[in-house]
């Protein structure tokens, strides 16, 4: 009897489960508890589960993003410690006309650069800029996490977004224009619901600002460097693999690794910080928290995937005959719940997507949809890797977080259902 219970809804209890046990124990403790629950839910066995996060735990891919995840937080903590980070701050205020434009441009302007965990080189930047009394941690959350991913509709070097050209077989630049009034559908709900409950200080309109915006590139040069290197590294590397017609093998995470390196090297060498601040920086305790969140965060997919569930949950829809265009909104969201990341809910619901598209219509709409949808789960996830470490930098309340994000998300929903109308209209 324990086993007819739909997938859907043992997924959901599990989330359910997480929430309620991280009011009481760290969160990777509650995310482990979940891999056991869901594994064993699902069918696997114990020995199942053990072995599944050990593996995952163990894998050149979380173990290189345990690294790059390490380097973002020394990084942040030499740019606090050295007192560039406020100097980052102060210069853009000076550039931005309001300084709650300043809190969101910033986790914007990392969005830019796919990283993994971005919102945590983004968080010091919205606390530093947060001079409002009135701004909780649980709202900081909401400001970074929310700002840092309205690119991630058509921005291209995003994982997810090239995956889906590919699945749905269109022009990239069709799908991208596209999906470009979605970005400015989450931005509007971001402004609404979000950056509205923080007070603006009363600013000078007639100021001029054309002064400033040089020693803001200046005291960012870190910041750009880290991007110059992630796209160069890999440009160089793309290259070199088409003009020997023999792919380069090198680790995913390289090149941002390497751009990190060099942007300590500049933090310190710049504010001439002595090997007791970089020694302080890096074996901070917190850093071991988010090293254990990272390594439970990853176990959890893995036993999601291993039990295969998305497939479980796709074949309850078929069974419970929900209408395809429904199975097409509710299978992305529900992936992007489960996996918390764009490529995850584009590569395990897509493709069933693709094949429930009706004849002789344009793709686009119900690419849009599906995207829609699926970010849109992915942003409410509770195993989202930007939302835990942003709550975990703020010390922020886990379920009070949510309290910011559920409107402008059902407001993304709807301007998603929109845009499918007005497509199914026009193209």
């Amino acid at each position: 009897m324990l086993f007819s219970v739909p997938a859907l809804l043992k997924i959901i209890l599990t989330f359910a489960l997480i929430l309620g046990l991280s009011r009481f124990l760290p969160l990777y403790l509650c995310l482990l508890a979940g891999c056991l629950v869901i594994g064993l839910w699902m069918g696997l066995g114990p020995w199942d589960v053990i072995v599944a996060v050990c593996r995952e735990s163990t894998s050149g891919q979380t173990l290189w993003l345990a690294a790059v995840i390490i380097l973002i937080l020394v990084l942040s903590s030499l740019l606090q410690k050295s007192g560039q980070l406020d100097r980052i701050v102060r210069s853009f205020q000076r550039v931005s006309p309001d300084p709650r434009f300043s809190m969101a441009a910033m986790p914007a302007l990392i969005g830019l650069l796919p990283m993994p965990g971005g919102a945590l080189f983004s968080a010091p930047m919205v606390e530093a800029s947060a001079s409002s009394d009135n701004v909780t941690p649980e709202l900081k959350v909401a400001i970074n996490y929310w700002f840092r991913h309205i690119w991630e509709y058509w921005w291209p070097l995003y994982p997810g977004i090239i995956l889906a050209v590919s699945l749905f077989g269109v022009q990239s630049w069709k799908l991208i224009a596209a999906q470009v009034p979605l970005t400015l559908g989450v931005l509007a709900a971001g402004i609404l619901f979000i950056l509205s409950r923080v007070d603006s200080p009363a600013t000078d309109p007639a100021a001029d600002r054309r002064g400033e915006l040089r020693p803001f590139l200046r005291e960012t040069a870190p910041i750009s460097v880290v991007v110059i290197c992630f796209l160069g590294l890999q440009a160089i590397v793309d290259l070199v693999g088409l003009v020997s017609h023999n792919p380069v093998p090198s680790p995913k995470y390289l090149s941002l690794f390497v751009g990190l390196v060099l942007a300590m090297a500049i933090v310190v060498r710049r504010n001439s910080m002595g090997w007791p601040a970089v020694k302080e920086a890096t074996f901070d305790p917190g850093i071991l928290t988010m090293v254990m969140l990272i390594f439970a965060i990853m176990s959890f997919q893995a036993v999601l995937i291993e039990s295969k569930v998305i497939d479980q949950v796709r074949s309850d829809l078929a069974r419970y005959r929900i209408p395809p265009l429904l199975i097409m909104a509710v299978l992305p969201f529900v992936a992007g719940m489960v996996t918390g990341i764009a490529i995850g809910f584009v590569g395990a619901a897509f493709p069933l997507v693709v094949a429930l598209l009706p004849d002789g219509q344009s793709v686009i709409p119900f690419a849009v949809l599906a995207f829609g949808c699926g970010y849109m789960g992915m942003m409410l996830s509770p195993v989202h890797l930007c939302f835990v470490v942003t709550r975990e930098f703020f010390h922020a309340d886990f379920l009070s977080s949510y309290t910011f994000l559920w409107k402008p998300a059902l407001f993304g929903f709807f301007w998603t259902v929109a845009l499918f109308m007005v497509y199914r209209v026009i193209l």
